[in-house]
């Protein structure tokens, strides 16, 4: 788009993200330096704490990068955290530990819970695949499991969840190191103010962003530029969700040009089936969306398509990983609305198409459903 940027942008942001989260003094940089979480808060931010940055060479060295290089922190999307979890366990399980893994976290849990720590130690082994001394993680840049955070939790590793778009810097939001909520990505960095636009029942509507961290406009683009931001200054994000009154956090609930709306009128938002789904075991990843019948409207149905994980799968056919879904599938549906059950199951071969920064490229998904 031609996001344009001046030096007030990127340092309001990076002062405002570093006055609620705190890093620590050895980050290694992972996500790519050309987009602007890679760039801003992956990069200059802990070259301005003064830190020790290491820029990873990419993905496949990554495992051998974190044993060498030890970092205290790690800036990440969370595929990254979702695939490390699954070579954690995976390696539990070859080794017959399952059991065992699951009775140290529920012992830890319980001496946590009278004030003892002793995460770090119980599981050294366990964290060694991530260096040993890792504590903590920024994640954003998609939704993270809550399956995924109680994990790396349960290990000793701080992960906060955050908020950010190209437009705003990117941070606008993220959880606070010793105030974390569950589900939601964080409190408004301080520079920013943050209104929800046309909330519904719910308090659910557009995100909106103003401080000096919002774009100076989208480069020779000024009508662009006029529809994003309005006469007030607010950036509009495009993004769904609601603040919680009690915390003033920011809770997402999706993104207004994934939103289906059905015949009928109703609004499904894929993320919040997506975010059930995702837990499913052996699950990498899950998009759910409408499925475009060549009957018309009538005949479209709400699809979620799975890619579950190559080591999981193994030499499983299409049907026999179709038929282990559908019992999650069916356990999701008792409890949804009818117009968020799912019509169609499907399973791919290959794993689904990402920009560089891991996201998935929802419009490359073949939809067609007959």
């Amino acid at each position: 788009k031609g996001v344009m940027h001046n030096q007030r942008a990127l340092t309001s942001n990076i002062a405002g993200g570093l006055r609620i989260a705190t890093i620590g003094k050895k980050v290694v940089g992972v996500l790519p330096p050309h987009h602007t979480f890679g760039s801003t808060v992956g990069i200059l931010a802990p070259v301005c704490l003064g830190g020790e940055l290491y820029l990873s060479s990419g993905v496949k060295y990554l495992p051998r990068e974190l044993q060498t290089e030890r970092p205290d922190s790690l800036l990440l999307v969370p595929l990254y955290l979702e695939t490390f979890a699954r070579k954690i366990r995976a390696a539990v399980r070859e080794k017959g530990k399952e059991r065992m893994l699951s009775v140290m976290m529920a012992l830890s849990g319980g001496l946590r819970r009278i004030g003892i720590d002793l995460r770090k130690q119980l599981f050294a082994s366990v964290r060694s695949a991530m260096g040993g001394e890792l504590n903590t993680v920024i994640c954003g840049g998609a939704p993270l499991s809550r399956d995924v955070y109680d994990f790396f939790t349960a290990l000793g590793v701080t992960v906060m969840n955050g908020y950010g778009i190209t437009e705003c810097a990117p941070l606008v939001s993220v959880n606070r190191n010793r105030h974390i909520v569950p589900g939601s990505v964080g409190m408004p960095i301080p520079c920013d103010t943050v209104k929800i636009d046309r909330p519904d029942e719910n308090g659910e509507g557009e995100i909106c962003v103003k401080g000096p961290n919002v774009m100076m406009g989208y480069y020779r683009n000024p009508e662009a530029t006029r529809e994003a931001i309005d006469p007030d200054g607010y950036f509009h994000t495009g993004d769904i969700g609601k603040l919680d009154a009690a915390t003033g956090y920011i809770r997402i609930t999706g993104r207004m040009k994934n939103l289906i709306i059905l015949s009928n009128g109703k609004n499904v938002y894929p993320e919040e089936i997506e975010g059930v789904l995702s837990a499913v075991p052996g699950v990498s990843d899950v998009v759910v969306y409408e499925g475009q019948s060549r009957r018309g409207v009538e005949g479209n149905r709400i699809v979620a398509e799975f890619y579950p994980d190559p080591d999981f799968r193994g030499t499983r056919t299409v049907a026999e990983m179709e038929a282990y879904l559908r019992p999650y599938v069916e356990e999701y549906d008792k409890t949804a609305v009818p117009y968020k059950k799912i019509g169609l199951i499907r399973v791919r071969e290959e794993p689904f198409p990402k920009n560089t920064l891991r996201k998935i490229m929802r419009f490359r998904i073949d939809r067609s459903i007959d």
